[in-house]
């Protein structure tokens, strides 16, 4: 496998992360601190209020998760995935007994993109839930991580990749789905 190869899969893994971080939190800076300290919206809202200012509105709140959200999903993608990714810069590729249809970088690139979504958009299902005492949201994260997880252990049966990671990422889709609409919802429900 090549040099081309290697950074394929990192961007398989990371590529859409690195598009929203440039695309939304980049663009401000309290969103970079919040990405990188994991803030929680409580002490945010405490310390506008010390400093006399408004509470975070809506919007601040969902791109305060949406930045946490990230950088959880990265921490969970460099730690499983691209430190995995070494020897893939190498001249050949790496197969499993398990799996010999697809190259073990990429089962592991697209089981990093999955969990780097879930990671993602969780955590805004989740600021909702405890916000909104909405005990469906609350639960919602911790099931869909539960069965993604689950789903990775389909990998172990012979063969077990090509069915377990289509279904990760079909999970990642889900709650992709299920963050989208909810916050479509909140944002009509305030007049956004």
């Amino acid at each position: 496998m090549t040099v081309a190869a290697g950074v394929g899969y990192a961007l398989i893994a990371l590529g859409p992360a690195f598009s929203l971080f440039a695309g939304v939190i980049a663009r401000k800076p309290f969103l970079v601190l919040t990405l990188l300290s994991r803030k929680v919206e409580e002490m945010l809202d405490a310390f506008a209020d010390r400093i006399a200012k408004p509470r975070l509105c809506l919007t601040d709140k969902m791109l305060i998760s949406l930045a946490g959200g990230l950088g959880h999903g990265l921490a969970h993608a460099v730690f499983f995935c691209l430190s995995l990714l070494t020897p893939a810069f190498g001249r050949a590729t790496f197969y499993v007994q398990r799996c010999s249809r697809m190259p073990f970088f990429l089962v592991s690139a697209i089981i990093s993109l999955g969990f780097l979504v879930i990671h993602t958009f969780s955590m805004i299902i989740a600021f909702n839930g405890y916000g909104e005492r909405k005990k469906s949201d609350q639960i919602f994260v911790p099931v869909v991580h539960l069965i993604a997880a689950v789903m990775t252990l389909i990998n172990l049966a012979p063969g077990g990749c090509l069915i377990g990671t289509p279904l990760l990422c079909v999970m990642a889709a889900l709650t992709l789905q299920y963050s989208w609409r909810m916050v479509g919802q909140r944002l009509t429900e305030h007049g956004h």
